[in-house]
């Protein structure tokens, strides 16, 4: 990040910062040059002629465009991939554009937004917008094409520009899809980067057998679908943390076995595809059991739906609001037990745990014990009895209450899409985070136009 960059961060300055990603020739460098004044941008071809990303003011000084090369660039995949992740970090971002241009038939241009919609899918919904281009060659017109786009991908920030369109007024559309978004700053590091950006190749052999595992974890939770119907309440519930956890540990497993199977040890001329293959297997195993991670978090305590926590600031104990205003009370002073869920007694105080096994193409479920929540809170008695406003406590994520081992709804996404336990991987996993940053500190922001 440059001093200028610097100097608009420390002054609060709420300058949107957009940044553009789409496939080559759709007009992306094209409306770059429309909206800051650059020319020799665009290209004539299906090859990309963006090679780098670049932070331009547009004409007069109202927001700042980072025009990045194309995802699916011909050449220098890898390379490019890590220009729009360091693009990404370059600055609090407000929306990432989606450029695709507007073809004959609108499920073409629907299909071309379906793989950016797919790949962006670990960052913020509020951040992911759609600029489509050439609305003058089509006969569709604005409004059809983004009832489309909200109904399939539920992207409700959508621009619509022809050709011959002022820059004025592209300006202005784009500053309205920003409206009501805080710029948020994103860290692409390397486990983001492979969840985000497709950087294999299409080698059979790693490819099928992704399909095999994949084909098995499916098996494995159609057969846990089957067998739930017969939980119900908080059985159903600890079965769900438990089978979650479970099959987060299959994957780790999967992915060992992965990388043994194909000799990859993510070093060398191959290191990147090796972790493009790996990376490919683990977002898809992700996907099978996602559901269960958007069940569980409705029960990311012990309960059911209760999730705003805050720590006193005197006694570090952690508290849960079930009822009252922001404002000031004491450590420790509850509510009629009548009203209060306390996450320390009770029913849900207990968990069941359950062992879990693949046998003969069945899976076969045991409880094997209880277990108490006691061991997450410490303390036999309630609070300090010192003064705290809620208002000002410091709030807690309230995975790191639930269960030790992956019982934290939020495990799912920070499975590393590379194991841990392989040669390599760490280091690979380091100099790919390193890349990134070279790529945004190369970065640089020219002075503001005093043109408005």
């Amino acid at each position: 990040m440059n001093h200028l960059v610097g100097f608009l961060l420390s002054k609060g300055n709420p300058t949107p910062y957009i940044v553009m990603v789409g496939d080559p020739g759709t007009g992306k460098s094209t409306v770059v040059e429309k909206l800051t004044g650059q020319t020799g941008r665009s290209s004539d071809d299906s090859r990309s002629w963006t090679k780098t990303a670049e932070p331009f003011w547009t004409y007069d000084g109202s927001m700042v465009i980072s025009d990045t090369p194309g995802c699916n660039a011909i050449d220098d995949k890898m390379e490019q991939s890590q220009w729009i992740a360091g693009a990404i970090n370059f600055m609090p971002l407000s929306k990432i554009l989606i450029i695709v241009k507007a073809e004959v038939r609108q499920d073409t241009t629907i299909k071309t937004l379906e793989y950016y919609s797919d790949k962006l899918i670990q960052l913020p919904d509020e951040l992911i917008g759609v600029l489509v281009t050439h609305m003058d060659q089509v006969m569709y017109d604005d409004d059809s094409i983004k009832t489309v786009i909200k109904k399939k991908f539920g992207i409700d920030d959508v621009v619509c520009t022809q050709l011959n369109d002022p820059r004025h007024k592209l300006i202005a559309k784009i500053k309205k899809a920003c409206e009501g978004h805080k710029p948020q700053k994103l860290t692409v590091d390397s486990a983001l980067f492979l969840k985000l950006f497709d950087i294999r190749e299409s080698d059979r052999k790693p490819l099928k057998l992704i399909a095999k595992e994949v084909d098995l974890f499916n098996s494995v939770k159609e057969s846990f679908d089957n067998i739930r119907d017969n939980y119900t309440g908080k059985d159903l519930v600890d079965l769900l943390f438990e089978f979650q956890a479970w099959m987060i540990e299959q994957i780790e497993v999967i992915q060992k076995n992965f990388c043994t199977e194909l000799d990859f040890d993510f070093m060398g001329v191959d290191a990147d595809l090796q972790a493009g293959y790996c990376a490919l297997l683990t977002n898809q195993l992700r996907t099978v059991i996602y559901g269960i991670r958007i069940e569980t978090e409705k029960y990311a305590v012990s309960g059911h739906g209760v999730v705003d926590a805050r720590q006193c600031p005197h006694c570090k104990e952690v508290w849960i609001k079930i009822a009252g205003c922001e404002g000031g009370t004491t450590c420790g002073n509850r509510l009629d037990t009548s009203l209060a869920l306390d996450i320390r007694a009770g029913e849900y105080a207990q968990l069941g745990t359950y062992r879990f096994a693949w046998i003969n193409n069945a899976l076969h479920i045991k409880l094997t014990g209880m277990r108490s929540l006691t061991q997450v809170i410490s303390g036999d008695s309630y609070g300090c009895g010192k003064s705290i406003e809620w208002s000002n406590m410091k709030p807690v994520d309230t995975n790191v209450l639930c269960l030790d081992r992956n019982k934290g709804p939020s495990k799912l996404d920070e499975i590393d899409p590379l194991p841990k336990n392989v040669k390599g991987s760490r280091y690979y996993k380091e100099k790919l985070t390193g890349d990134i940053q070279d790529k945004t500190k190369m970065m640089h922001l020219g002075e503001k136009p005093n043109n408005h």
